[in-house]
């Protein structure tokens, strides 16, 4: 514990810290004797600055006078020495150049081995980028695969109850397309026996036998009926039915595989027509005529291709079945009203349009939650993209930042 010393005024009783008291005319004291000395060392520093002054005058006029000289000299050495320098200086500077050229040389080399490894950097990140693309790809084609699914699932239990309704009156066609479907497995052996000898009589009839199959698979409630081998005809007839069963029309078929075209076969094609009494002749031909792209009609025959005949049977069928439903609508008009009348207003069409509206809001909330699932993914999958995108600005930059802007025009390739 520290003690102060301290005095008590007897006037006014008031306590003084003689120690600070003491200190405090020391102070002004020390000051005071300070600012003298210093006013003295300012007047002593300016008369010692006066005489420096002086005096550096008289050694500068004397040192320029003596550089004078000494310039002369040097400039008469510096001649003499100029020449050898620079013979000295041409040879460095030589030498040095050599220097650079190989010093340039071998950061060129360098930097040609960085950008090559830059460039298959890029070209794996292009990869990766493809094979993201790939994948969204085949994930689309999933998703309208299962729409189409879908939707067949929904035409499929649409049609149920006519199926279930109908089905007696198809047992028999039934049994002929079985009866068709064991001759054809046994002209289809024939044909395969048949391909092995390599003839050009085989090649069309394995035409013909793609031509049956791809409308039996088409068409399955239409009759397909071939005409026989050795018989006057043509290859085969398609009999066309409504959706109740009901014959609307005929079309005939004749295929050719040849490599040249020849208009004698639409001759023989209408007669064939006329005979079978069918309503409308399509040619399927390898060969085109010169003048027909995709399919047309030329001397009332329609003319084809294989891979555009289902596209036209399905145009012209539609065609037959708006002309059988014409020509139905316009007998015993009223008894059909009447008939239908009753259907429509009935227990049975109510129960049915019932169990399609309930099916059909199912598939659809089916389908809208698929449709979130979907998007959501996609959403994160375009987040990963645009994060490869990014990385790739930036390796980009970087690679600019190495090599400088001679790479702009590779980069942007």
């Amino acid at each position: 514990m520290s003690l102060k010393n301290t005095v008590v005024c007897p006037t006014c009783h008031t306590e003084f810290d003689l120690d600070a008291a003491l200190t405090a005319r020391l102070e002004d004291q020390i000051r005071t004797s300070f600012e003298a000395d210093q006013k003295r060392w300012a007047q002593q520093v300016q008369q010692r600055e006066l005489e420096l002054k002086q005096q550096q005058d008289e050694f500068d006029a004397k040192r320029k006078r003596e550089n004078e000289i000494m310039l002369e000299r040097i400039k008469k050495e510096t001649d003499a020495r100029t020449k050898v320098m620079e013979e000295e200086l041409r040879k460095e500077i030589s030498l040095q150049h050599e220097q650079k050229i190989v010093f340039l040389q071998k950061q060129q080399q360098e930097a040609e081995a960085k950008l090559k490894q830059l460039q298959q950097q890029e070209l794996e990140i292009l990869q990766l980028t493809r094979k993201l693309q790939e994948q969204q790809e085949q994930e689309e084609f999933k998703l309208k695969k299962q729409r189409l699914d879908l939707e067949s699932e929904l035409k499929e239990k649409l049609t149920q109850d006519i199926l279930h309704k109908e089905r007696e009156k198809f047992d028999l066609e039934k049994r002929e397309l079985e009866k068709q479907l064991s001759d054809q497995k046994k002209l289809t052996e024939t044909m395969t026996r048949k391909l092995e000898q390599g003839s050009q009589q085989m090649q069309g009839e394995i035409q013909e036998l793609k031509l049956e199959e791809m409308l039996q698979q088409h068409f399955p409630f239409d009759v397909l009926q071939e005409v026989g081998k050795g018989k006057r005809g043509a290859d085969c007839i398609l009999v066309v039915r409504n959706e109740n069963g009901f014959e609307c029309g005929r079309i005939i078929f004749e295929s050719k595989r040849t490599t040249a075209f020849n208009k004698e076969w639409l001759s023989k094609l209408k007669e064939d027509m006329l005979d079978a009494k069918c309503d409308l002749s399509i040619l399927v031909t390898q060969t085109m005529p010169e003048e027909i792209k995709g399919f047309d009609q030329r001397e009332g025959v329609w003319i084809c291709k294989m891979q555009d005949v289902i596209q036209l049977v399905k145009a012209v069928r539609e065609g037959i079945l708006n002309v059988a439903r014409a020509r139905k609508f316009n007998e015993n008009k009223g008894e059909k009203k009447e008939m239908l009348y009753t259907y429509f207003t009935g227990n049975e069409f109510m129960q049915q349009m019932r169990a399609i509206n309930e099916a059909y809001l199912y598939l659809k909330s089916s389908i809208d939650k698929e449709r979130l699932q979907m998007e959501r993914m996609w959403k994160e999958r375009e987040k990963q993209i645009d994060k490869v995108l990014l990385n790739n600005s930036h390796l980009i930059g970087t690679i600019k930042g190495i090599a400088g802007e001679d790479v702009d025009d590779l980069l942007l390739e």
